[in-house]
């Protein structure tokens, strides 16, 4: 579960960046890690863990948006 949270994180951080410069994206949920975070891993997560998806997605969003704010 751990490296599942880990992975989506990053992979929504890597996502964020790719969709920042686009102008015709509204800024929530596509250029906001915790929001994209989210929704990304909201269906796999449920495929995975069950009811206890959406609790590893919130973590995933604050992950991905602590990961945001380390590096910048």
């Amino acid at each position: 579960m751990i490296l599942f949270i880990l992975g989506m994180a990053s992979l929504t951080h890597l996502v964020t960046d790719l969709l920042e410069p686009l102008p015709e994206l509204p800024n929530k949920p596509f250029k906001c890690n915790m929001c994209l975070g989210f929704w990304l891993s909201i269906i796999p997560a449920s495929a995975l863990y069950g009811w206890e998806g959406i609790l590893v997605s919130a973590i995933t969003g604050i992950v991905s948006e602590t990961i945001y704010k380390k590096l910048i």
